[in-house]
């Protein structure tokens, strides 16, 4: 059973950084249930309830600020939801249909092109491209980063407890 235990936390964790990036899988929340899950190991871990706690209220903070990052960068430079919506719609036709890069281009099409059809001047719209696709790159930064952590410390936990 801690085996198993073992290889599902892996798993998860893996396709938990994996999800950092893919916008339909909740990859941290996957990591996260990874450390929860050698917690809960039989027969026990070194991983503390306190320690589960600090991770879940990170994963809180990290969720949050994925979910609202891009939003209020586009807001601050006075973009619309028309921007907001281009910028995730790009994502997802980036991701999809031209992977890697439109992963990278997409979201800063997707605001562009979603400025002009809510009617805003070329230079805003390059203003809010430009801002909607930072928000983007730094939340899916801090998404990589929680995720790497925790698949580091999963791999870290299953050595030592398959040892």
């Amino acid at each position: 059973m801690t085996t198993t235990f073992c290889i599902i936390a892996a798993i998860l964790a893996l396709v938990g950084l994996v999800g950092s990036v893919v916008p339909v899988l909740p990859g941290p929340t996957l990591s996260w249930i990874g450390w929860l899950l050698l917690f809960l190991v039989p027969g026990g871990s070194g991983i503390s309830l306190t320690s589960v706690i600090v991770w879940g209220v990170v994963l809180l903070v990290v969720s949050l600020l994925d979910y609202f990052g891009s939003t209020w960068m586009t807001s601050k430079v006075g973009g619309s939801k028309w921007g907001t919506r281009g910028c995730f719609i790009g994502m997802l036709i980036g991701l999809f249909c031209f992977p890697p890069a439109g992963l990278i281009v997409g979201p800063f099409v997707g605001a562009f092109v979603g400025e002009l059809i809510g009617n805003a001047e070329m230079g805003k719209a390059l203003r809010v491209a430009i801002a909607s696709f930072l928000g983007f790159l730094l939340t899916t930064g801090l998404k990589l980063i929680y995720s790497g952590v925790l698949l580091f410390l999963i791999a870290r936990e299953v050595i030592s407890i398959l040892r």
